[in-house]
């Protein structure tokens, strides 16, 4: 049975693949925790590997706190650079795969269509820069792998857009949303099945680099409204343009991501994000009271 490394268990993602692992029973996965495998040791991975030989790694730990990579670069670095060059001479010395994540921040938003995987790239943010220079080794790297770039992650686990909205609209009775921000929002549990279903796809690894996010394309106001309606939870929602947010951190205005490569590849229909918030909400609602 081929298993798989699982970093980053713990994060949002990580709990997504752990929370589907049951319908994949051809796969071993491998979840651990930072104390079990550190991404940026060599000796740690060797060890676990000893004990635990696995086929692949599917690299789920990154740093995702946009707002304060700004300061903390050096650990922004150390996970989404550093950490990914360790992985990746691992997985070339052990003839492994490695499955890994980027983000739509790698873009500058100022394309007025979709973007493609061949576009240029431009982060405006630390948080986007480390996440490119990530892709970049993965480029140039020996090993079979695959990059997936997502955008605007949601899910029922840790700290997400959908989540807060929620929590906000239990305490306050007015949220001010961003209006100007346009995208497409990634469901991970759809994400994380999207990867176990197709992992032994012979076409998967045709290419290196895909996109994958859940259309129509929408601002973070109407996806907030969206989550409000499904709740029915009784707040208002005063829209603001991006220059009344409070951040020093800059964000692509448009980070829509085209899917048409990984469709055609995988002749794969991806579901609409309002029909995966319904989903999300619904298991939120199972394990939370609101």
């Amino acid at each position: 049975m081929p298993s798989y490394l699982v970093t980053g268990s713990k994060g949002q993602l990580g709990q997504c693949f752990h929370s589907i692992q049951d319908e994949f029973p051809q796969y071993q996965l491998l979840f651990t925790s930072k104390s079990e495998v550190d991404i940026n040791k060599s000796n740690s991975l060797s060890n676990y590997f000893k004990k635990n030989p696995f086929n692949g790694i599917i690299n789920c730990a990154a740093y995702t706190k946009v707002e304060h990579a700004k300061t903390d670069v050096k650990e922004a670095s150390k996970i989404n650079i550093d950490g990914v060059r360790t992985l990746i001479q691992f997985a070339e010395a052990k003839n492994i795969k490695l499955i890994h994540f980027s983000t739509d921040f790698v873009f500058d938003g100022l394309k007025k269509g979709e973007y493609l995987e061949e576009d240029k790239t431009n982060p405006l943010s630390i948080y986007g820069q480390t996440k490119r220079e990530g892709e970049v080794f993965l480029d140039n790297s020996c090993c079979l792998n695959i990059t997936f770039r997502i955008s605007w992650l949601f899910s029922p686990f840790g700290d997400n857009f959908v989540k807060n909205i929620i929590k906000r609209c239990q305490s306050q009775t007015i949220l001010k949303v961003v209006k100007d921000q346009f995208g497409k929002p990634t469901y991970g549990i759809d994400l994380a099945r999207l990867v176990l279903t197709f992992l032994g796809h012979p076409n998967l690894f045709k290419y290196n680099l895909y996109h994958f996010a859940q259309g129509p394309k929408t601002s973070w106001f109407d996806f907030a409204k969206r989550i409000i309606e499904l709740t029915e939870l009784s707040c208002e929602l005063e829209p603001i343009i991006t220059s009344a947010y409070a951040s020093d951190v800059k964000r692509p205005f448009n980070s829509a991501l085209k899917t048409r490569r990984i469709e055609n590849n995988l002749s794969l229909n991806i579901r609409t994000w309002e029909s995966a918030l319904e989903d999300c909400i619904k298991k939120i609602q199972l394990n939370e009271n609101f």
